[in-house]
């Protein structure tokens, strides 16, 4: 497949391009990526965790727990596993486990995988659930994969329990799929006795047969698989929505982890510094970064990335979906967040934007109350019973952007903009919006790089990881950038925004020039912004002007900007406005539109505007063809 390579270098291209159309295009946005954090070396101390062990005794075991789309997954592939169904709520599976990890293991089986049918490891089983949105499920394993077969069909008086499946295994020309299999029951107890477990592990050995036929494919197989499979299928192999191959050999040293509902629970519940990612195969964003989430987990040596998906089924949008208000398992989701990660930052602002309202621990009488809202995907640094400042704060940290005013945005970026491509912009041109989303993708790839570069830099124990105090900076000597849009006229509003200033500081004058006029004053935010709304004065005379910011009775940033007269009608001559850079774009219309901003007298903008936007998508497109032209080598 192409390389997926680094695109830093792209956007001072773009800049370019767009500051030869900025004559045209006064006050477009100008964007810049952070620069990527460099990998850390040593590893990172991050934990792993052993559910079987912790669960049931069992050391290096081959048995390994599957979610249920890579259980049906694993039924639809080639070849010979070994399966073991049910979970430590089933008295018969903790009885026999123990024996069946025995067995597997003197007869060499490399896996046996283990599918819960209780989604939750408690009331939500498949097998019984009269819920319509998950019955189906169970009724369509039967039906497709485990009720073709001649002796122990799946939906018959007895099912199995340990079987091995052969989907292309057949008796008297028949499906037989499964090859052999367990189905008595096996009570509490029963092995306690040497002989008696002796015995039944002879059956086990027997249902297995040659151990080394038993086959085994990876959660690397299983995500190079079912990645690609969906990109193609959702954006149909279109060259604008990206490379088709997202996972491929070069990712063989797989890091990320799907685990179950119970899996992700025990987690939570446990001592350990753990890194977690909330996505799913089905979802788009999820895809974009999955290759960076597990190359990052690499370079910076954390061995696990735990990977759960709030759709339980992995891909319906249904009750199945526990990040819903709207579904009947909405307690899942809400006491999990509510009890494991009190201090989650979101998007979503409770009470403002949205919820996840639900009735704890499901139960109908009891009155809704609301958790946090995230959206996938979604990584995080864990650690239970840490604390800050007297408060839990189990989240040490997570890939978010912080805006600086109590809110957050999360990286929900695409693939083909991580890659250079146009996307929907290929069909309905936009060349400054796909500027914003190819400078967001940058930045979403450089903020995970950031954050795995910080993984297990805490003291690991539970308690507070100490912040450290930045070197403090003087803000005259950050220089930023300032615009300018609005009626600029006497008497007119405008908006002045400033970038790339010092961050979180107050005192900012912002003023007009020649004869100097205050028009407010404004306090950055984290990101070194601000965006300010003022009025020309009313005697401001027409004509040239600058519009600086200054801190301590330093300029940090300027633009120059025309003032037009006001006609007698009430009416201004034209208009105009620049960022530091850039030309001030001082119009030559005349007139005003029907919102009283003036008018070039095109009905748009004028005709160095269009050659402005012109210059602009011919940069870009030439840009994204050069890039295009380099990542396929």
């Amino acid at each position: 497949m192409p390389q997926h390579l680094r695109r830093r270098p792209r956007l001072a291209a773009l800049a370019a391009t767009i500051a030869l159309a900025g004559a045209g295009l006064a006050g477009t946005a100008a964007f810049a990526a952070p620069a990527a954090a460099a990998p850390a070396s040593g590893g990172a101390a991050i934990d792993t965790v052993d559910y079987l062990a912790d669960t049931y005794g069992l050391e290096d075991s081959p048995i390994e727990t599957v979610t249920f789309e890579r259980f049906e997954w694993l039924l639809n592939q080639p070849g010979r596993f070994a399966f073991l169904i049910g979970g430590p709520a089933d008295a018969r599976t903790t009885e026999t486990i123990a024996s069946i990890d025995a067995a597997a293991k003197a007869a060499g089986v490399e896996r046996v995988y283990a599918f819960d049918p209780r989604l939750d490891g408690a009331a939500l089983d498949l097998r019984t659930t009269t819920n319509p949105d998950v019955a189906p499920l169970w009724a369509r394993l039967v039906s497709q994969y485990l009720g073709k077969d001649v002796q122990t069909p799946f939906g018959g008086a007895a099912d199995p329990y340990f079987f091995v499946y052969d989907r292309s295994h057949t008796d008297g020309g028949a499906e037989d799929r499964i090859v052999s299999a367990l189905t008595a029951p096996v009570a509490a107890g029963a092995l306690a006795d040497p002989a008696a477990r002796a015995a039944y592990r002879a059956e086990v050995a027997a249902a297995i047969g040659d151990g080394a036929a038993i086959d085994a494919l990876s959660q690397f197989a299983f995500a190079d698989d079912v990645i690609d499979a969906k990109h193609l299928a959702q954006y149909r192999g279109g060259e604008a929505y990206g490379p088709n191959t997202i996972i491929d050999e070069a990712d063989a040293d797989w890091r990320i982890q799907t685990i179950t509902y119970p899996e992700l629970v025990h987690l939570l519940d446990r001592d350990g510094d753990y890194v977690l990612f909330f996505g799913g195969t089905w979802c788009h964003n999820t895809r974009a970064v999955l290759k960076d989430v597990n190359r990052q987990a690499v370079a910076n040596g954390v061995s696990k990335v735990y990977f759960f998906d709030l759709r339980l089924d992995g891909a319906s949008a249904n009750d199945l979906h526990i990040r819903d208000t709207n579904s009947d398992y909405a307690h899942l989701y809400g006491d999990l967040v509510t009890t494991y990660l009190p201090n989650l930052k979101t998007q979503y602002v409770p009470g403002v934007s949205g919820q996840v309202d639900y009735r704890p621990g499901g139960d109908a009488a009891a009155g809704l109350v609301s958790a946090k809202k995230l959206q996938v995907p979604y990584v995080f640094e864990y650690q239970r019973g840490r604390t800050v400042d007297g408060q839990a704060a189990p989240v040490v940290r997570e890939w978010i952007r912080d805006n600086g005013d109590g809110t957050f945005k999360e990286y929900m970026t695409e693939w083909w903009y991580v890659n250079d491509r146009e996307g929907r912009f290929a069909t309905s041109p936009d060349p400054v919006k796909l500027a914003e989303q190819l400078a967001f993708a940058d930045e979403a790839i450089a903020q995970l790089d950031a954050f795995f570069a910080k993984v297990g830099t805490g003291d690991g124990t539970g308690g507070p990881v100490d912040p450290v105090d930045p070197e403090p900076t003087d803000p005259t000597t950050v220089k930023g950038t300032v615009a300018v849009t609005g009626q600029l006229r006497p008497g007119g509003t405008v908006t002045v925004e400033g970038a790339d200033l010092a961050t979180g500081t107050a005192g900012f004058s912002v003023e007009l020039h020649s004869a100097p006029q205050q028009l407010g004053t404004v306090s950055t935010d984290a990101s070194g912004a601000f965006r300010l709304t003022a009025t020309i004065p009313a005697a401001t005379p027409a004509g040239a002007h600058t519009v600086l910011v200054l801190i301590n009775g330093v300029t940090v940033a300027s633009t120059p900007v025309t003032i037009t007269a006001t006609n007698p009608g009430g009416t201004a001559g034209g208009t105009g406005g620049g960022s530091a850079g850039a030309s001030s774009g001082s119009g030559a219309g005349t007139g005003t539109d029907a919102s009283g901003l003036a008018s070039t007298g095109t009905g748009f903008v004028d005709v160095l505007g269009w050659s402005a936007l012109g210059l602009l998508a011919a940069g870009l497109a030439a840009f994204l063809l050069a890039r295009r032209r380099r990542l396929v080598r």
